[in-house]
């Protein structure tokens, strides 16, 4: 057992609340998770809770997406830039590994250096060769730590390939595969477009059918249901 779940192991439910330093992410809709900063044993932790949501969203919707993490993450386990899973709560939550940094959501054009893209892609291929994609590397969910290294978060949309897969997995496999490789592509040329090479840019400018499609059912369904399930405060 390490020192960090040792230190969680008498945390519970009914003694969460004092261990709550602060709400580091709301969820804007009934159908996403908050993300709160915990302290305990002088250590400070992340908590991914759906026990906020209604009943009906937490019971068919809520325990299947903490369930899903909780496996992505324990298949990752030993990656470097990839937070460590320390204890499930309970069937709504769970507590993971703090990492001190900002989202690149919030780093300025150019202000990082090649080998932070160097080493994310590197990351990203050892995730994939565990079998994993991570199926939405927007810039929220890439953290740059205060080392300058890259982490990444919020495995909700990853997908699994489970053994060797059949011929349909193993096709969804490498399509999504593609994905995050063109979407990291996509967060260089917004930082250091000059770094891409002739091949990548190439690459990039040849988004597949499936990558559009994607996008499309986004703009199209997805925000509007996300806006229209958002939150009234």
């Amino acid at each position: 057992m390490s020192v960090e779940t040792d230190i969680l192991s008498d945390l519970t439910r009914e003694t969460l609340s004092s261990h709550i330093v602060r709400c580091l992410h709301e969820g804007h809709s009934v159908a996403q998770a908050n993300i709160d900063l915990l302290e305990a044993g002088g250590e400070r932790f992340v908590l991914k809770d759906f026990h906020a949501r209604p009943f009906m969203v937490r019971r068919f919707w809520g325990r299947g997406i903490i369930s899903r993490e909780v496996r992505f993450y324990t298949r990752l386990k030993g990656i470097e830039g990839i937070p460590r899973v320390l204890k499930r709560l309970d069937d709504e939550a769970f507590i993971m590994d703090y990492v001190e940094g900002t989202p690149l959501s919030l780093i300025e054009k150019g202000a990082l250096p090649l080998s932070f893209f160097t080493q994310l892609r590197r990351l990203v291929t050892e995730m994939h060769g565990r079998g994993v994609t991570h199926g939405d590397l927007r810039k929220k969910n890439i953290l740059v730590s205060i080392e300058g290294a890259p982490f990444l978060i919020d495995f909700a949309g990853a997908f699994c390939l489970k053994g060797r897969g059949n011929i349909l997995t193993r096709a969804i496999f490498r399509r999504l595969k593609n994905v995050d490789e063109l979407t990291l592509l996509k967060q260089q040329d917004k930082f250091l477009p000059e770094s891409l090479t002739t091949e990548e840019a190439k690459r990039l400018a040849n988004i597949p059918w499936y990558l559009s499609l994607g996008r499309c059912l986004k703009k199209r369904i997805y925000k509007p249901f996300k806006r229209a399930t958002r939150k009234r405060r």
